[in-house]
């Protein structure tokens, strides 16, 4: 029993990490694809999008087949479509063609939405409830590690194979997924059989409701929302979401086996646990903006960032096993206030100390604290609140319910995250120009018609290491020559300032960032405190 465990943990943790590995592995080399199809920033945001929509889309519905006609038939089946749509999307490298490459996410999408709620339940499940905590501690290690460590060892093949062969990078998936389908046949197919009808109504009504919403919820710009809820990217999707909600909990309620268990939302200690996975996934988003943070505070060059998130998958990947283990001792509620308080910490710790300091041991400090956040919070011991409070045949369905309501808490992060660096941005000539010209004087300039469009460009992705530079370049279009004499060489002997200027105000917006993040964190505390460490009844 215990060899077939061991098994069925390898098998479904492989399963977990090429699942979640997919989701940040494209993150570097988004601008190379959109580069190398010769399409615009607009276009190119869709590889994501329509990624991140088919995921949502397939979870509840795949998951649901599982508990229907077994967990080990529906992982496999996941698993051969997640690998077709991979080495479609790797072989779109040499076809250029876009809308091929589109078709392509989708189809790796639709199979990867029944890779991680499968392989959790069956983990879960495969385990007694003394050492459930254990294995879903794994489980949240994996994940978490490999959602972290994407975007660096995205960034890792592309230096290796080169940034014309980006095809590889979805390729890699291929022999994975292939050694996991020869694995999975020294494993049984866990069954709860049914004659209860299909609910395909309910497919049809749901992928809809969360295809609009999530659409809705990717547009939305927290920063200007009224400009955003008029724009024909969001309130069309958003009133279309809302005409299918009531016309889906009507279907919902009166199928015989429902895709979405609506007692998940009116069980009390089942919505707290959905309410404490839309917090996580919004403050999992933070760390997104880890790499370019470092960047700025300890001034290296664009790219070179990412590897320090290696820092958050280490301490993550510390800390997700140790979880484990607390969970069978503690419960749930005690590991997560753990984890979100070191995620207060951390997060606090970088907006407070590091984003000032300028150091490396201080963003070290922060990032190992919110690192063991990560390893508290996501993952086990939420699979292992829902997996308690679930019924064994509920078990996938409940637990795609609560991984589709995290997404949502992923979708709209972003925009809520990127706007305080957006606004910090805006402020950056300003407090330039303010620090370098005497009080009551004004740089005077011919304005920007002839600056060469490269040299704008330029200006509009430098970063802390090249701004003072790139900034002299378009001064000397934009001075009068008249002035140029005089006013150059300030401006040379002005770039130690310029350069320190521009760090500070970068990192005001990312000490914004990073606070609104605690503030989140503290709310997903706060809701562990309705959370009861007694078994609960199943649904």
């Amino acid at each position: 029993m215990e060899k077939k465990n061991g098994l069925v943990l390898a098998l479904f943790l492989l399963g977990i990490f090429l699942g979640a590995i997919d989701s940040g592995i494209v993150s570097p080399a988004r601008e190379i694809i959109q580069h190398g199809f010769n399409i615009s920033a607009s276009s190119g945001i869709w590889m994501i999008t329509i990624y991140t929509l088919a995921y949502a889309v397939s979870m509840p519905i795949t998951s649901k087949m599982a508990d229907r006609v077994g967990h080990k038939k529906v992982y496999t089946l996941s698993i051969a479509v997640f690998a077709i749509g991979s080495l479609l999307s790797g072989l779109t490298n040499y076809f250029d063609s876009y809308p091929l490459f589109l078709i392509a996410r989708v189809i790796q999408a639709l199979g990867a939405g029944g890779i991680l709620p499968i392989a959790t339940t069956v983990i879960g499940q495969s385990f007694s409830e003394e050492k459930r905590g254990t294995a879903l501690g794994f489980v949240g290690m994996i994940y978490g590690v490999a959602t972290i460590i994407g975007p660096t060892l995205g960034s890792a093949i592309l230096s290796w194979v080169g940034q014309e062969n980006w095809g590889a990078i979805f390729l890699i998936n291929v022999p994975i997924a292939i050694l996991i389908l020869i694995l999975s046949r020294g494993i049984p197919n866990t069954q709860n059989k049914s004659d209860k009808p299909i609910d395909v109504l309910g497919s049809v009504i749901i992928a809809g409701f969360i295809g609009s919403l999530m659409y809705a919820l990717t547009n939305l710009n927290f920063f200007s929302l009224a400009d955003s809820f008029i724009s024909t990217n969001v309130y069309p999707f958003l009133i279309i979401s809302a005409l299918l909600l009531p016309l889906l909990v009507k279907i919902e309620k009166k199928a015989k086996d429902p895709i979405i268990n609506l007692a998940f939302f009116t069980e009390k200690q089942m919505l707290t646990t959905m309410a404490i996975a839309f917090i996580s996934g919004v403050g999992l988003m933070g760390m997104v903006f880890v790499p370019q943070f470092a960047e700025n505070t300890l001034r290296i060059s664009a790219g070179k960032g990412g590897y320090l998130v290696t820092l958050l998958a280490v301490f993550s990947g510390i800390a997700a096993p140790i979880s484990g283990k607390l969970l069978d001792k503690k419960g749930g509620a005690f590991v997560l206030r753990i984890g979100f308080l070191s995620s207060v910490m951390g997060t606090l710790f970088l907006a407070l100390v590091a984003a000032k300091t300028y150091a490396f041991f201080h963003v070290f400090i922060g990032l190992a604290l919110m690192g063991i956040g990560v390893g508290f919070t996501m993952g086990a011991p939420l699979n292992y609140l829902v997996l308690n409070r679930a019924s064994k045949e509920n078990g996938a369905s409940a637990l795609a319910t609560m991984s589709l309501v995290r997404s949502v808490g992923v979708a709209i992060s972003p925009n809520i995250m990127i706007g305080f660096i957006v606004n910090a941005g805006q402020n950056v000539v300003g407090n330039i120009t303010a620090a370098i010209m005497p009080a009551g004087m004004q740089l005077q300039t011919t304005g920007g018609a002839d600056v060469p469009r490269e040299v704008l460009q330029q200006i509009q992705s430098a970063d802390v290491t090249n701004i003072a530079e790139r900034l002299m370049q378009f001064f000397n279009y934009v001075i009068p020559e008249d002035v140029k004499k005089f006013a150059l060489p300030a401006l040379e002997k002005s770039q130690d300032l310029i350069t320190d200027v521009y760090q500070s105000t970068i990192n005001q917006g990312y000490a914004q960032m990073f606070i609104t993040t605690a503030i989140v964190a503290t709310i997903g505390w706060m809701l562990t405190l309705f959370l009861k460490t007694k078994k609960q009844t199943t649904i």
